[in-house]
């Protein structure tokens, strides 16, 4: 079985070096080591999965990330951002933190690394399978919209946590009304989730 590819980026070598050594084993790893050059590696080689370090040079990780969904080619790609430190509301503030995946605090263990990597190529499997089934049934319209909502319902419930993980009290009440108005939109695309996957149920029956 072909091993999935995963982009590590991050200006440190050792850090790159010790990902690396932690993933190979499971994974095809290809290294970059600013903004830039992530960049043009994610165009040549398509990976699976990006992970992301948040300061680089020449552009960093949100900028980066900010170029990567605005390409047509790269935008599905799933991206994981790898931190010195828990982001906080200011951090995050005018970022495309809903861009991604979830995010990593250094230092981490390879059993966290490949816990948070599972889950996201997990989600995604499962995503794909439905979307085939719909494209198959129902048309490629509809299965294009459910890939959609089903991706921005995993964002949006990783971005909760990432929410939770930064919460202090300074920031007690604003965090609160984040959550709640992530919770809505979630709640909003789930029921538009179900609908499509009743709709798939009810063409396969037939």
């Amino acid at each position: 079985m072909k091993k999935k590819k995963i982009l590590v980026a991050d200006d440190e070598p050792e850090i790159v070096d010790i990902v690396k050594r932690m993933l190979e084993d499971e994974y095809e790893v290809i290294t970059a080591y600013d903004g830039k050059e992530a960049l043009e590696k994610a165009k040549k080689e398509k990976p699976d999965l990006i992970l992301l370090d948040i300061l680089m040079p020449k552009l960093d990780g949100w900028e980066t990330l900010k170029k990567l969904k605005e390409d047509e080619e790269l935008k599905n790609i799933p991206v994981s951002m790898l931190t010195a430190l828990p982001l906080t509301p200011d951090d995050t503030k005018e970022k495309p933190i809903d861009k991604i995946e979830n995010y990593i605090v250094k230092p981490f263990t390879k059993e966290t690394l490949l816990k948070k990597i599972k889950d996201i190529f997990e989600r995604e499997e499962e995503a794909k399978k439905t979307y085939e089934e719909l494209k198959k049934e129902v048309g490629e319209e509809i299965a294009e919209e459910y890939m959609k909502l089903v991706r921005a319902i995993n964002r949006h419930r990783r971005l909760i946590g990432v929410i939770i993980d930064s919460a202090t009290e300074e920031y007690k009440q604003s965090i609160k009304n984040l959550i709640l108005s992530q919770k809505r939109l979630i709640e909003a695309m789930k029921k538009r989730a179900e609908e499509i996957e009743k709709l798939l149920k009810e063409k396969k029956k037939k």
